[in-house]
C-alpha cells in the first residue's frame, strides 16, 4: 500500500473500503436515503401545488378583482373572519361596485356547506355555491345537458351541476328535471356543466365538484343575507389594478366607513397562496429533515467505529509514508461517498414516489432541476459535516501505537 496519495487515488481507495462492508454501507446511508427522499418529495408537491393553484386562479381570467370580507395581507395570510365562514358583505356592496366607472359586472357569491343528495346517493364532498346568472358570462362553461339558469330563474330554487357531481348522484342517466336536496331544501337541476380538461389537485373543491344554485332562492332558503366574495369583472381595455380604489371607495362607503374588507387581484391571491405553502414548506421540510440528521449521525458514528477497526491499517499506512492530510481526506471521502450516494438513491425514491402520487392521487408533484441540486448540495453536506471528526481522529493516529493495536 503506498504512503503518500495523490487527489485521484482518494476516490476509489474509499470506494473499495465501502464495498468490503456493503451491508453496513447500505444500512449506514438509510437515513441520508430517507431523509433527501422525504425533503425532496414534499418540495416537489408544493410545486405541484403552486403550479395547479396557478393554473385554477388563470382560469377566471386576467381582468378580474376579488372582494372578500376581514383584513388580508401577504404579511397576514390567514383570514380569521373566512375561516369562521363570517362576512360583512351585501348586495348592496355589489350595486355600489356595479356603479364604479370602468367595472363591466360584479358577481356576488355565497358558499353553502352541507353538499348535496339525490334519494340515497350522497355527494357529501361536493361544493356548493349560491351565485347568480352572470356567473356564466364571467366564466363560460359548455354544457353537456340543459342551460344555465337565467336571470328570470334567480328567485326559484334552480341549481346547475358539475360533470363530477353529476355523476355521483345520478350516474350515466339524465338529471336536468330532477331534484337534489341541499341542506333539507329541495332545488331543481337545469343544467350540467361540461367536464373540466383537467382534474383538480384540490379534488373535491375541483370544478367538476360543483353546485351552482340561484343565490336569491338560496338565500331565502338558508335564512341569510350574507356574501361571501365579490367577484369583479373590468371593461374590456382597463386593468383591473386601475379600479382597486375605486372598488375600496365604494364598499368602504356602503360600510358606513368601514374597511373590513379586502380587494385582491389574481396576482394578490397568488402571492398570498404561494405564502401560505412557503411557511408549509419550510415547517414540513424541517421536520423531514430530522431524518437527514439522523442519518448524518449514523454515518459518523459508523465512521468513528470504522476508524477504530481500521487502526492496524491507519498505522501501516502512516508508517509507509502517509501523511495525516491523506488520512483525514481518505475517512472524509468515505463518508461524503456514503452521503452522496444516499442521496441520489434518495432522488431516485423520490421520482418514483412522485410518479406514484400522479397516477393515484390528484396531486402533480414536481421535481425541478433546483431541487435537485439542493437535494446533492444537501447530501454532500451532510457526509463532510459528520464525516470530519471521524477523519480527524483517524488522522491524528500515532502510527507506533496504532501498528500495536490489536
Amino acid at each position: 500500500m503506498r504512503g503518500e496519495l495523490t487527489c485521484c487515488d482518494y476516490l476509489p481507495l474509499a470506494w473499495r473500503s465501502l464495498m468490503e462492508h456493503r451491508l453496513r454501507s447500505l444500512l449506514t446511508m438509510l437515513g441520508v436515503v430517507v431523509g433527501v427522499a422525504s425533503v425532496l418529495l414534499l418540495i416537489s408537491i408544493v410545486q405541484g401545488v403552486k403550479s395547479e393553484v396557478t393554473r385554477q386562479i388563470e382560469q377566471f381570467g386576467v381582468n378580474l378583482l376579488f372582494v372578500v370580507p376581514g383584513r388580508i395581507d401577504s404579511a397576514q395570510p390567514f383570514n380569521p373572519m373566512s375561516i369562521l365562514g363570517l362576512s360583512t358583505l351585501t348586495r348592496e356592496d355589489v350595486h355600489a361596485v356595479e356603479r364604479v366607472n370602468g367595472v363591466k359586472r360584479a358577481v356576488p357569491i355565497m358558499f353553502i356547506a352541507g353538499g348535496a343528495r339525490h334519494g340515497e346517493k350522497w355527494a357529501a364532498t361536493a361544493i356548493v355555491l349560491a351565485t347568480e346568472s352572470s356567473w356564466q358570462e364571467i366564466r363560460p362553461t359548455p354544457m353537456t345537458e340543459g342551460r344555465f339558469f337565467t336571470r328570470d330563474e334567480e328567485a326559484e330554487r334552480v341549481c346547475v351541476l358539475g360533470h363530477a357531481v353529476k355523476k355521483e348522484l345520478f350516474g350515466d342517466g339524465s338529471a336536468v328535471g330532477k331534484t337534489i336536496v341541499v341542506n333539507r331544501v329541495p332545488f331543481r337541476v337545469v343544467g350540467v356543466l361540461g367536464q373540466e380538461e383537467s382534474s383538480s389537485l384540490f379534488g373535491s373543491a375541483g370544478w367538476d365538484y360543483l353546485i351552482y344554485l340561484s343565490l336569491r332562492s338560496a338565500q331565502e332558503a338558508m335564512r341569510s343575507d350574507q356574501l361571501h366574495r365579490i367577484v369583479v369583472q373590468a371593461v374590456p381595455g382597463v386593468e383591473p389594478e386601475q379600479l382597486i380604489e375605486g372598488v375600496k371607495t365604494a364598499v368602504r362607503q356602503s360600510h358606513l366607513g368601514n374597511e373590513d374588507f379586502t380587494v385582491l387581484t389574481q396576482k394578490d391571491l397568488l402571492k398570498l397562496v404561494y405564502t401560505v405553502l412557503s411557511l408549509l414548506q419550510i415547517a414540513l421540510s424541517g421536520i423531514s429533515s430530522i431524518s437527514l440528521i439522523v442519518g448524518g449521525v449514523g454515518i459518523m458514528n459508523i465512521m468513528l467505529v470504522s476508524v477504530t477497526e481500521r487502526t492496524r491499517e491507519i498505522g501501516i499506512r502512516k508508517a509507509s509514508g502517509a501523511k495525516r492530510r491523506d488520512i483525514f481526506w481518505q475517512f472524509l471521502v468515505e463518508a461524503v461517498i456514503l452521503s452522496l450516494t444516499g442521496g441520489v438513491l434518495g432522488i431516485v425514491l423520490a421520482t418514483v414516489a412522485t410518479e406514484v402520487f400522479r397516477l393515484t392521487t390528484v396531486l402533480k408533484p414536481q421535481i425541478t432541476p433546483g431541487a435537485i441540486a439542493l437535494a446533492f448540495g444537501v447530501s454532500v453536506l451532510v457526509g463532510i459535516v459528520f464525516g470530519v471528526a471521524p477523519a480527524i481522529r483517524a488522522a491524528r493516529k500515532e502510527p507506533i501505537e496504532a501498528l500495536r493495536y490489536e
